[in-house]
């Protein structure tokens, strides 16, 4: 089997992993004095694997409409609130750029829109915007439905975790929720506000879910798959 992949050693590593980035690329976490000869026997074993993640990532990312073939997007989807963006460029003598909202659910982007890295930072942080403009308001209204309440509620831009709850009963939403299905975005607010109960992973944290949530093994095994609905450029 011919496969491109990377290596990279991490003290912090036992065994042998694998990860598949959103734009394809194939990475392979090695512990620190790991025999590199062995990893292409390793590979071959999972190539099941590997084929399998790679179908189900470019059919997730063709529902969404992702092309990593291009250095800026077209379009945004934002299946979490069913909007649906498309991103024009406007090349001009500016020596920014400039990000406008514009009717029907358009994004003009106007300046040196060469500077791609920017054009990404820029969006990334509309994204991020947008996120603090409906996920805390939608936490709420959750957390009042099922009567478990939070003490505040903030946005970041995780690179592992869709969300976490603090000790102090406040609860971190990653922005990039807003890519994914609505059920998914409900599983995880009902996740995290049954973490101001248990913080843990035990028995009751599980069954106090399943009390508010009862198709939580399923939605929580979709999760693990659900950061191939983020696109690229909001890595």
């Amino acid at each position: 089997m011919s496969l491109d992949y990377t290596i990279r050693e991490s003290s912090k590593a036992k065994h042998i992993s694998l990860k598949m980035s959103i734009k394809g690329d194939l990475e392979v976490i090695v512990p620190k004095g790991f025999d590199r000869k062995r990893i292409p026997e390793i590979l071959q074993r999972k190539q099941h694997w590997i084929e399998r993640v790679s179908r189900r990532m470019a059919t997730q990312q063709a529902l969404v409409g992702t092309d990593v073939s291009d250095d800026r997007p077209q379009q945004i989807a934002l299946q979490a609130i069913a909007e649906n963006w498309q991103v024009e460029y406007g090349s001009t003598r500016r020596a920014d750029i400039q990000l406008v909202e514009q009717p029907n659910f358009a994004l003009m982007l106007r300046g040196d829109i060469t500077d791609s890295d920017t054009c990404k930072a820029m969006l990334q942080e509309w994204v991020a915007h947008k996120a603090r403009t409906h996920l805390p308001s939608w936490l709420r209204m959750v957390s009042q439905e099922i009567k478990l309440p939070f003490k505040k509620a903030s946005i970041r831009q995780q690179k592992t975790i869709w969300g976490s709850c603090s000790v102090r009963k406040t609860i971190s939403l990653n922005c990039k929720l807003l890519f994914l299905p609505t059920p998914l975005v409900r599983y995880v607010f009902i996740h995290e506000l049954c973490h101001t109960v248990h913080l843990n992973h035990s028995k009751d944290f599980w069954a106090l879910v399943s009390r508010h949530e009862p198709d939580y093994q399923s939605l929580d095994a979709s999760l693990r798959d659900a950061r191939y609905l983020v696109p690229w450029w909001m890595e």
